[in-house]
């Protein structure tokens, strides 16, 4: 089999992974708005396979396009695939090359996408109060007003889920104070425990709580745009990090493109492939280094 029927099988592959993927996140996204009407049984073609807990747990925080399970299957589909297909077009050599950018690969993207998840929170999270103020001048009480607040538009998916969450146990009979803490401890943001703070302060004494709700939902919205310029000014070095990383790579790629007798060596030989593993290790560490030293926390 040549080289390029082993490409075209790899793309075909690579977009019915793409299809399925696309078309689970989009069922699981219908299925999240009308959780009482699940798909029927008969129609279902195959699931995904549901990732450990601690891996469910970093892809969510990563706050990737696609649900974790369509993830982790697609992860999992292609670290079985890719060094096979990478053996037969290239030898042991590119198939072990394969299999290490497979397993790390995902590790480093997801890495360095930590932290995501809480920074759309934070902000959604002004709008949020915001909504909680207005339902609290129209006349509503404090849980009413965080459950109409869960249920706005313009509440983030997951922020909205948290403020659902803690109106439903305080509709159960549970303290809205208590319910309030526990999105706190779930989500121990800066700007979150002090909402919690503000809300719970407000359920506890009463007073003026739509003045108090507003002023921590402009207090949240200085420190986003304070964040925001903050990173706008250190997007050069994260440009910077992302070329010097990704610099190597292309150079070693396009040499063992060109000249046969560097594929050969570092393909095909021991030395070649431990200087091959140990380059792009110290790459990606160096990479993960560099965004870690540009992170911006405020």
């Amino acid at each position: 089999m040549t080289l390029a029927a082993l490409l075209a099988l790899a793309v075909l592959a690579a977009g019915a992974l793409a299809r399925e993927a696309h078309r689970l996140s989009r069922r699981g996204s219908v299925v999240g708005r009308l959780a009482e009407a699940p798909a029927p049984a008969e129609r279902r073609r195959w699931e995904p396979v549901a990732p450990p807990e601690r891996v469910a747990a970093a892809l969510v925080e990563a706050d990737l396009p696609v649900p974790p399970a369509v993830a982790w299957t697609a992860w999992l589909g292609a670290l079985a695939i890719g060094p096979l297909l990478a053996g037969v077009g290239g030898g042991l050599g590119l198939a072990g090359v394969a299999l290490l950018g497979l397993a790390a690969g995902p590790y480093v993207l997801v890495r360095s996408r930590r932290g995501r998840a809480g920074e759309r929170l934070e902000q959604a999270l002004p709008g949020a109060l915001e909504a909680v103020a207005r339902s609290l001048r129209s006349g509503a009480s404090l849980r009413q007003a965080v459950a109409e607040a869960g249920a706005a538009a313009g509440t983030g998916r997951v922020l909205a889920a948290e403020l659902s969450r803690a109106a439903a146990e305080a509709g159960q009979g549970a303290s809205l104070v208590t319910a309030l803490e526990g999105v706190g401890r779930r989500r121990p943001l800066p700007g979150v425990r002090l909402g919690v703070a503000a809300l719970c302060l407000g359920a506890e004494t009463g007073g003026a709580q739509a003045r108090a709700v507003d002023g921590v939902a402009a207090t949240v919205r200085e420190r986003i745009a304070v964040a925001a310029e903050l990173r706008a000014l250190s997007s050069q070095a994260r440009i910077s990090a992302l070329v010097i990383g990704l610099a190597p790579v292309g150079f070693g790629a396009f040499a063992a493109a060109t000249d046969p007798r560097t594929s050969q060596f570092l393909l095909h030989t021991t030395g070649g492939l431990i200087l091959l593993v140990a380059g792009l290790t110290l790459d990606a560490v160096g990479w993960l280094w560099m965004q870690r030293l540009a992170k911006v926390d405020v």
